[in-house]
Formats: C-alpha cells, sequence, structure tokens
C-alpha cells in the first residue's frame, strides 16, 4: 500500500513538474494517466484525483505568481484584446453624399506586474499617428487601397504605482482615468498623456467616495517653454439607496494653460479663432476653463413594482446627463453643452439573446469644450452641435456581439450647413 502511495505521489509530482516546465496541455496529461490506468499502476478514480489536483494546483501557483519553475514577471502578464468588423454608411443631406465603408479594428494590451505596487501596460491599435482628426479619436482601419497593409499605432503605454490600496498615481499615455456616464466630452479612443492620481475610498455598504487629479500635454512646441496642456480635478460618489436603486455623480474642473492663440492637433475646426495682436498667426481664441458635473441613477428589476408590467424581464435601467460651461467665453450662446439620455436592458450583455438599448440627446455648443475630445462619430467630432444617438447592443455568445449604433446631427444656427448629417454603424465584436 506504502508503495503504491508512493508511486502515485511520485506520479503526481512528475506530471505536475512536465505540466509547468514544459508547458503540456490537458489531453497530454490525461494520456499518461490513461497509460497508468491501463497498466494498473492506477485506479480511474486515482487518475481523475490527479488530474484534477494537479490542475488546480498549477492553476493557483500562476494566480499568485509563486510557481517557482516560470519567472515572476511571466506568471503576472496578462495579454487581452478585441477585434471589430464594422459596416459604415455616412449621409450628408446638404450634399446628397452617401459614402459606405468596411472597417476593422484590432487592439492587444499586455499588463504585468514589476513588483506588487507596480503595474506597466502596453497597448497597440489599428488607427492612424499622424496628427489628424482621427489620430487620437479613432482605430479604424479602412478596408480599401488593394488590400494594403494597416498601420498599428502604440495606443497606450503607462506605468501605474499603487503605494496604498486606496492610492494609486499613473504615468505616461494612459486609458482615460475620468469617470463619465457617457461621451459627450470624451471620445472613448482617447487615451490622454501626461500623469493622473486616483483616489478611492469605502464609507460604508452603502458608499464610496473618489478623486482624480491629472494633468494632460495637449501640445508639444519645441521653440517654447510653455506648452498647452490641461489640468483636471474630479470628485465624485456612488450610493446605494436601497439594493435596487443607485446613484453615481461626479463634478470636474477643468483648467487649460498656454492654448489661447495655438492650434491644436487633430481639431475639428469648429472652436472660435482669432489673429492674435501684432502677428498674421491665427489661433483658439479663448482658454477652456470649464465646469463639468455628470450623474448616473440606475435601477435593478425596474418593472418589478409595476402591475401588470412586473412580467417583463428587464433587469437594468439607467438614466443620465452631463452638463458643461466655458465661463472665459464671451458669448453665452457658445459657451455650454448637455446630454442626457437612458440605458436599458443587460447592463453588461454577455449570454445569447441579452440586448441593451442606448439613447442619448446631445447639444454641445461651439466652444464649450475643445473640439479635438469629443466623439468623432457624432458629427465629425465637432462643437456647435445637437445630435441624436441610439445604440443596441445583443449578446451572441461568451466574448462576442453584434452592435447598431446610429446617429444622426446637424449644426446649431446660424451655421450655413446646418443640413442633417447620419451615420449608421453595425459592428461585430469579438473579446479575447
Amino acid at each position: 500500500m506504502k508503495r503504491k502511495l508512493f508511486m502515485i505521489m511520485g506520479m503526481a509530482g512528475f506530471l505536475a513538474f512536465g505540466l509547468i516546465l514544459r508547458g503540456a496541455q490537458a489531453s497530454e496529461m490525461d494520456i499518461l494517466l490513461q497509460k497508468l490506468v491501463e497498466k494498473n499502476v492506477l485506479t480511474a478514480g486515482e487518475a481523475q484525483q490527479i488530474a484534477t489536483e494537479t490542475k488546480e494546483e498549477v492553476r493557483k501557483q500562476n494566480a499568485k505568481g509563486t510557481n517557482e519553475m516560470i519567472p515572476s514577471w511571466v506568471q503576472t502578464v496578462k495579454l487581452k484584446g478585441d477585434f471589430r468588423a464594422r459596416y459604415q454608411m455616412d449621409k450628408a443631406q446638404h450634399s446628397n453624399i452617401e459614402r459606405s465603408r468596411g472597417r476593422i479594428r484590432l487592439r492587444l494590451g499586455v499588463e504585468a506586474k514589476a513588483n506588487d505596487k507596480l503595474l506597466v501596460g502596453v497597448g497597440l491599435a489599428t488607427g492612424l499617428s499622424d496628427g489628424s482628426t482621427d489620430a487620437s479619436r479613432s482605430t479604424n482601419a479602412t478596408l480599401e487601397k488593394g488590400f494594403s497593409k494597416k498601420p498599428i499605432a502604440l495606443d497606450y503605454a503607462y506605468a501605474t504605482y499603487t503605494p496604498f490600496s486606496w492610492a494609486s498615481v499613473t504615468a505616461g499615455k494612459m486609458k482615460n482615468p475620468l469617470w463619465e456616464p457617457m461621451d459627450m466630452v470624451w471620445d472613448t479612443d482617447i487615451n490622454p498623456e501626461g500623469f493622473a492620481v486616483q483616489l478611492t475610498k469605502t464609507i460604508n455598504p452603502q458608499l464610496d467616495v473618489f478623486a482624480t487629479g491629472a494633468d494632460f500635454i495637449l501640445k508639444e512646441i519645441s521653440t517654447e517653454d510653455n506648452d498647452p496642456n490641461m489640468a483636471i480635478l474630479q470628485a465624485g460618489f456612488k450610493y446605494a439607496v436601497t439594493d435596487f436603486i443607485s446613484v453615481k455623480s461626479a463634478i470636474s474642473y477643468y483648467s487649460t494653460s498656454n492654448v489661447k492663440g495655438v492650434l491644436m492637433d487633430g481639431t475639428a475646426g469648429t472652436n472660435t479663432t482669432a489673429t492674435l495682436a501684432g502677428s498674421t498667426d491665427t489661433g483658439l481664441k479663448y482658454g477652456y476653463d470649464a465646469i463639468f458635473p455628470v450623474t448616473e441613477i440606475s435601477f435593478k428589476d425596474p418593472l418589478k413594482a409595476v402591475p401588470y408590467l412586473n412580467q417583463v424581464n428587464i433587469p437594468y435601467l439607467a438614466f443620465f446627463g452631463e452638463y458643461i460651461t466655458n465661463p472665459q467665453v464671451i458669448t453665452k450662446k457658445n459657451q455650454t453643452g448637455h446630454m442626457f439620455g437612458v440605458k436599458f436592458g443587460t447592463e453588461k450583455p454577455a449570454n445569447f439573446g441579452e440586448w441593451k438599448l442606448t439613447y442619448n440627446f446631445t447639444k454641445l455648443e461651439k466652444d464649450a469644450v475643445l473640439d479635438i475630445l469629443p466623439d468623432s462619430d457624432r458629427y465629425g467630432g465637432k462643437t456647435g452641435i445637437n445630435s441624436h444617438e441610439a445604440i443596441l447592443e445583443f449578446a451572441l455568445s461568451k466574448n462576442t456581439g453584434l452592435s447598431f449604433d446610429y446617429y444622426r446631427g446637424k449644426k446649431l444656427a446660424p451655421e450655413i450647413s446646418a443640413a442633417e448629417a447620419q451615420v449608421y454603424q453595425l459592428d461585430w465584436n469579438v473579446k479575447f
């Protein structure tokens, strides 16, 4: 009996070593165990137990980064990405132009822990790096030019230091650390550059608070020391009113430096410009020191208590609103923006048949925000517009689904070309 026990333990160790050192596939391990069962060294039950325990132990060691056979930095590396195939049609009413395009997006990211407190992230994506409007606000590659190769750009590269569980510092080209319910101000493809400090604290089971301070570099001017930049302070909270109702809200203050008299890279060309005194150069007329409050109120199973509708399965409902004002703008009709909307369905569709519908209306006046920031699909990323948007998401299975996005917008009066522009997007999304 002891001999058999030693044989089983030794074989388990051998299999674990082989799985760790050589990266053996589960099928190879199963074949070895099956041979031992055939030779009556192990019973079928013992083989199954060894396989289960060995795989679980290796999984735990890799997750903890304690597997001595594999370098610790390898054990902490996380590789992730997504692919999107899109059909897009743009319609401009004033010119009667319709444009159809096939587009793809590929994003690949790596995260690794240098130590327990330091995380490094690097991401690549399809897209441009030429300073154009699409360079920072789009990761699409259009299918064109005789099967030509598509450009890949550095999407982000940052390091995050977390000295305490409630505080972190990030530097580099980073994922946006600011919270916004939708995208009135920030296109979701923008990864800002500079540094940010984030603080989070759970006050009690119902209340979480957070704060972010950031300084983002907008442009580098080689002949001067005063580079345009944007400093931001955001403070907010999330409060569970009941088990079914929660509120998340934040207010931000944006302060720009050295932007007056400068033309930004990636501009949509809609902010007010002026000729500088004593010069022939043209640049932005105003600074952008904005106040930006946002709120989202969400409900779980909102129809359960409604007579005659409690059989309708709507697990999630949320209303959101955003408002921004830039007091530096002299003309009041050009200084504000607002968005309001609703989301309902499944909060994050993941299983076949789950869906979510989102609608928002946006009015963004000419100088409410820098026109390098808003959603590039909403009237070309311009300011001085209003827009309706509807998004339908439908899950096909785990990590894949379809979405349909529709924009309808126009310029605010008294712009000459105030006719409508529409965008239709049908996407197949795959995460891996």
